[in-house]
């Protein structure tokens, strides 16, 4: 099923390498942070599913508007997610909470579950290697974001937090 959905993203964003793999990468780093903090079955799903489509809307825009911020991806990317997710076996309520994140996820005010932090600390954590933030702006953010131990952890390694 995933493999499904990464299908369907890659031809969704056909051509841009850049960020086809943004995409993986943020999935990669959600499995792994929802894989250590002991989620299984559904709840992995929806965050996998999430995290391959969490920025599905960006093509669109850019090419109907000529731009892209991230509220228009949270108002455009549910749409085509759902088209996605439509014949995929997964339930319901996975379906709607992965566009209810997507519709999300640059939201950070309201972050109203464990699907809903590993989503934005994945993002944030690759975001901010590709964007190459400075250590004082990654550490207000580390600060701000990130709750979960995994990608505390992980924080601590890829931007060597603490390193003498």
């Amino acid at each position: 099923m995933i493999g499904d959905i990464i299908m369907a993203m890659v031809k969704e964003n056909k051509g841009d390498n850049r960020r086809i793999n943004h995409a993986l990468k943020v999935y990669g780093l959600a499995r792994c942070i929802a894989e250590a903090e002991g989620m299984t079955g559904d709840a992995l799903i929806t965050v996998e599913a999430t995290a391959v489509l969490h920025d599905i809307g960006i093509a669109h825009c850019e090419k109907a508007f000529g731009k892209c911020t991230g509220k228009m991806q949270e108002e455009y990317g549910p749409a085509i997610a759902q088209r996605i997710l439509e014949d995929e076996q997964m339930s319901e309520q996975s379906k709607e909470r992965v566009l209810y994140l997507i519709a999300h996820h640059h939201t950070y005010d309201n972050i109203d579950g464990i699907d809903y932090r590993i989503i934005v600390e994945a993002d944030f954590l690759v975001n901010a290697e590709e964007k190459n933030i400075s250590e004082a702006a990654f550490s207000k953010a580390y600060d701000k974001f990130f709750r979960t131990r995994s990608a505390k952890e992980l924080a601590a390694a890829m931007f060597e937090l603490g390193a003498e």
